[in-house]
């Protein structure tokens, strides 16, 4: 908590580093939160007047008048008068780029695989030296404050495999004081064979120049991953970790994520990926297996709670369902599938199936912004288009769950951050309550909210009813090709949701 709130104040970069004391050092840090609107948690009761004492990084108490407790008096904390903030558990960015800051909303209109080229063009890669890997992460980590969030899992693109990049990044979130879980980048299928048709589209000179490009195998990738563990896993009183990263499975082979996932189980670490991000990775897999992709994973043994699949929009009921009975998670990533046309995750279905949805921006090249309000808000609306039912809508309440605890589970740190409770991580945001986006915060509403609700209970049924007849009427424009959430039309069927 000290970390977040030292970050997130009016000081210079330079004031942000700051040496934490030792476990036992006298006199150990307190903090006193007073009088805030605390909002604990998703789909909890908020606090309209609450104090949270905090010893040293944990919340110890959550209540009223705490400062009248003679263990909190004695222990002199730090007063922060809350009167006019709201108190939140910080927001979790479960999938993100750090790899991607320099390139921030360069390129528009292209589609995922097209991107990745412009991105990642061969042969063009280059080494950069630690502090610019470094700088680059800061740019990150500091819209990530400023969005409220207070931990990142960082997908750190690292095609060179080069220890400045971990290192660099690594060094910045200990030094900017965010919690940060950085993959190990992994991936050692030769360049072509993660797409399809290009090896016959190409002509045999472009193909033989493609195969020159340099792969590291997955035993290095393995040793590259103990390598930065060893260095860097539990760094800065534990908020530094460091994770497996295969990119995809189309970029890996099935040695490579039956290994990670053995270290993964071995040692509790996730295991963050990529999957069906875009409609040809849906057909690669189809090419590559002969079935669906979760399908293969789950034949190799990789479906764990300890699995997070990155978009995952592509994919059949089947699936779906697969990964709800594994425990496993999702991060989805809304702006980012907007902006390369990639479809819209089904959050509806995910979560009904007993999927963890988390939330993430993406990376800044393919969302724009690291910004977590901006996704939270996208992830509570993009839902509401292309089905008329809005009882199945995702709602705003859901949203936050998802940038919270949901994004915890993803991290395999729920126990310890995405909600406000006594023993859990102070990982906490003050929102200015004054902001003119949360006047009145619904005071007239909640203090009369029973009556209202009583009132509209009454005729609620036949409102309902009536909307419902309007959405299965047809009128010429049911016929037009209205894109859905899938990111099919109403005039094509979804290629994969029925098998």
């Amino acid at each position: 908590m000290a970390d977040q709130l030292s970050a997130g104040g009016n000081r210079g970069l330079g004031d942000v580093t700051r040496q934490e004391p030792p476990a036992d050092a006298p006199g150990r840090p307190t903090i006193l939160i007073r009088n805030g609107y605390v909002i604990p948690g998703a789909h909890r009761a908020h606090l309209d007047r609450a104090d949270i004492f905090i010893d040293r990084d944990r919340v110890a108490a959550v209540g009223p008048d705490l400062l009248k407790q003679p263990i909190v008096a004695a222990s002199n904390p730090r007063i922060i008068e809350a009167g006019k903030r709201i108190v939140i558990p910080g927001f979790i960015n479960a999938h993100t780029h750090s790899n991607e800051s320099f390139s921030q909303g360069f390129w528009d209109a292209l589609p995922l695989e097209v991107w990745l080229l412009h991105k990642y063009p061969p042969f063009a890669l280059k080494p950069l030296q630690e502090r610019t890997h470094y700088l680059r992460t800061l740019l990150l980590a500091i819209e990530s404050i400023r969005s409220g969030i207070t931990m990142v899992q960082d997908d750190l693109i690292n095609r060179l495999s080069e220890i400045a990049a971990f290192d660099g990044s690594a060094a910045a979130y200990r030094d900017i004081g965010l919690r940060a879980a950085i993959t190990t980048s992994m991936s050692d299928r030769q360049f072509l064979e993660p797409l399809p048709w290009l090896d016959e589209l190409m002509d045999v000179a472009t193909r033989a120049e493609l195969a020159t490009l340099p792969v590291v195998g997955w035993r290095e990738h393995l040793a590259m991953f103990e390598r930065n563990a060893g260095k860097w896993q539990d760094a800065a009183n534990g908020r530094i970790r460091a994770i497996l990263g295969p990119i995809g499975p189309q970029w890996c082979s099935d040695e490579l994520l039956q290994a990670a996932t053995e270290i993964s189980l071995t040692h509790g670490v996730p295991l963050h990926m990529h999957a069906l991000e875009s409609k040809l990775q849906a057909v690669q897999a189809q090419l590559l297996y002969g079935r669906p992709i979760v399908e293969h994973l789950d034949a190799l043994g990789v479906l764990t709670r300890n699995l997070t699949l990155n978009h995952a929009i592509w994919l059949t009921d089947g699936e779906i369902e697969r990964l709800g009975a594994r425990g496993c998670s999702i991060s989805h990533n809304p702006l980012s599938n907007l902006k390369l046309g990639s479809g819209v995750a089904r959050v509806r279905d995910l979560k009904r199936a007993g999927v963890n949805v988390a939330l993430g921006t993406d990376g800044t090249s393919t969302s724009d912004r690291a910004d977590m309000l901006r996704s939270l808000g996208m992830a509570a609306l993009i839902h509401r288009v292309g089905d008329m039912d809005y009882e199945t809508w995702v709602t705003a309440e859901e949203a936050f769950e998802m940038a919270t605890i949901g994004s915890a589970g993803s991290t395999g740190l729920a126990d310890d951050i995405g909600t406000i409770e006594v023993g859990k991580k102070a990982d906490l945001v003050l929102l200015d309550r004054e902001d003119y986006g949360f006047i009145p915060l619904h005071a007239y509403v909640r203090d009369n909210a029973a009556t209202m609700e009583r009132l509209a209970a009454r005729f609620y049924p036949y409102y309902r009813a009536a909307h419902m007849r309007a959405a299965a009427t047809d009128v010429p424009a049911s016929r037009a090709p209205v894109r859905l959430p899938c990111g099919c039309c109403t005039a094509l069927r979804h290629t994969l949701t029925c098998e």
